[in-house]
């Protein structure tokens, strides 16, 4: 109990409730885990939670690699110096997406945004040059949405 005036009890997170296309993803990732590891027959099931940045990002290298698609999480934060006390900028272009991935002879760019973010004018920049040169583009706000649009993808 807080004892702090006026401050009241924290108010309760919603429940996540899995959406249908990461159960899914979790049935087609313990069929993988199988068929890699016939002779255990215990294999601890595979789980997914797409409510999180870090967790859709997750969720959508899993099912493109699962599908056949080179894939690759983009690291593009900057690096904490403790001498400076604070993040020193990466070496890597600013604007570019979360996921890199080349599917179906298509390069392919998925940026991740969660909850409320949006793009940056850097990576307004890199979607329009990636579109302009053939590739594909992709904001992922959830992983049903982006799950339909890779399947879609002729």
């Amino acid at each position: 109990m807080r004892a702090v005036a006026g401050i009241g009890p924290k108010p309760r997170k919603q429940s996540y409730i899995k959406p249908e296309a990461v159960k899914v993803l979790e049935r087609l990732a313990d069929d993988e885990a199988r068929q890699l590891h016939p002779t255990m027959p215990n294999l601890a099931p595979r789980t997914f939670r797409d409510d999180s940045a870090n967790g859709l990002t997750a969720c959508i290298t899993a099912y493109l690699r699962i599908k056949g698609a080179f894939v690759s999480r983009l690291n593009n934060t900057g690096i904490y110096d403790k001498r400076l006390m604070r993040y020193r900028p990466g070496t890597s272009r600013k604007g570019l997406p979360d996921v890199v991935c080349t599917y179906k002879s298509k390069s392919i760019f998925i940026e991740i945004k969660h909850a409320a973010d949006r793009l940056s004018e850097f990576q307004k920049k890199v979607r329009d040059e990636q579109t302009r040169s053939g590739g594909l583009w992709f904001t992922a706000r959830n992983f049903t949405e982006t799950k339909e649009w890779i399947d879609n993808l002729n």
